[in-house]
């Protein structure tokens, strides 16, 4: 279960960073006095180009006019900007939490990957969304991984493995740093299906939430020739401290959330994996993606951590998903996103 703390910061202008470039509008809805339902509608605040604004943040009992009602609101409100489709559930954009959970219930919650109740997709195609793609979870249980030993064959035997670095983010020049992985970010992920880039503002509390993370996890920097090329991220799985604590940290949740912080978890995520557009179809991309996994697979393997969460990769992203599957790790997870056209205002 999200902290209520995150929630509350998430819809704070002063804290999140994204509001600087997506404006919100919150709705609940209500039944005899009692609330059975909310929802967050999320359009760009300069205008969305492809005419999509988001609902996200949906949490609802299992009650098909409730959601027809939240749907209705979050409708009209975006039309009225401007926004000729409806796409869902995203937590404003495709950056931060993305889907419907259809496979993969039961197992494990990870950071920032939404655990929705199994009756939600048919509802909401029930209440006339339509599905449009889904995004994947692959998991990699370090026991069994033969990343490493593979790709030190295949760097042994390459040219171009004494051009090659990885390296880690320099905390002495954070700022510098975070900006660098913004702009790699913003350029590996461009051509990507609903793909939304990451302003200053954004990636400035991205660095603030990341910041903590980094004693255990790290951001990793792959260089072709003194050139960044290809960008990873890697975390602790923080869902491990906060499960079954209904929202809440007190009394005794911060010293969970301080032992996984510390690296003394099970498992972490890897959030982001990607090389820039130039190198797409190059050898070089293809090595820089091998050498990224191989520096994440050892760091992983020195904290102690059992698996390790790929998340979330597009469902036709074919050279990445049999990446994957030469670690090997399997699909795991399965989130849908649905999308239905508005009305045009008058």
């Amino acid at each position: 279960m999200p902290l209520e703390l995150d929630t509350r910061r998430f819809f704070d202008p002063r804290r999140n960073g994204v509001l600087r470039d997506h404006v919100e509008s919150r709705f609940l809805a209500w039944r005899n006095g009692r609330c059975v339902g909310r929802i967050a509608a999320g359009w760009r605040r300069e205008g969305a180009p492809d005419g999509v604004g988001t609902f996200g943040f949906l949490a609802l009992e299992r009650d098909p006019a409730a959601l027809a009602a939240l749907l209705r609101a979050a409708g009209e409100c975006l039309a009225a900007r401007g926004a000729r489709r409806l796409r869902g559930p995203l937590s404003l954009t495709i950056n931060h939490e993305a889907g419907a959970l259809v496979e993969g219930f039961g197992r494990p919650g990870m950071v920032r990957m939404p655990r929705t109740p199994d009756w939600l997709p048919a509802m909401l195609e029930g209440a006339g969304l339509k599905p449009e793609r889904d995004v994947l979870a692959c998991t990699l249980t370090l026991a069994e991984e033969r990343h490493r030993a593979r790709f030190a064959a295949l760097l042994a035997r390459w040219p171009g493995a004494a051009d090659l670095r990885v390296r880690q983010l320099d905390p002495r020049r954070f700022g510098d740093e975070i900006r660098l992985v913004t702009t790699l970010y913003n350029d590996a992920w461009a051509d990507n299906w609903g793909a939304v880039p990451v302003g200053e503002a954004e990636a400035a509390t991205i660095a603030r939430v990341m910041r903590p993370l980094l004693r255990a996890g790290a951001v990793l920097v792959a260089e072709w020739r003194g050139e960044p090329v290809g960008v990873l991220s890697l975390i602790p799985n923080l869902e491990e401290a906060t499960e079954g604590l209904g929202g809440r940290l007190l009394p005794f949740g911060w010293l969970r959330v301080a032992r996984v912080l510390l690296g003394r978890g099970r498992s972490a995520r890897v959030p982001m994996l990607g090389t820039v557009r130039r190198f797409r179809g190059h050898p070089v991309s293809a090595m820089a993606v091998g050498a990224l996994l191989d520096r994440a697979i050892g760091i992983a393997a020195a904290r102690g951590w059992s698996a390790v969460e790929i998340s979330w990769i597009l469902d036709d992203n074919a050279p990445m998903l049999r990446t994957m599957a030469r670690l090997p790790a399997p699909v795991t997870g399965r989130w849908r996103l649905y999308g239905a056209p508005l009305p045009r205002c008058a």
